[in-house]
């Protein structure tokens, strides 16, 4: 197997693309640009 780490893909809930660890894959896609954070990875200071 090749890489260096973990890699996460999944369906773009905008798109429909696939997110390879939040970003997106589709340059038209606002994901692409922001990645989608999960919800364990966010930091809003609560």
């Amino acid at each position: 197997m090749l890489g260096g780490g973990p890699y996460h893909a999944e369906p773009c809930p905008l798109c429909g693309e696939t997110l390879w660890n939040g970003r997106c894959e589709n340059p038209d896609c606002e994901y692409h640009w922001n990645p989608k954070e999960d919800e364990e990875d966010r930091h809003d200071g609560t």
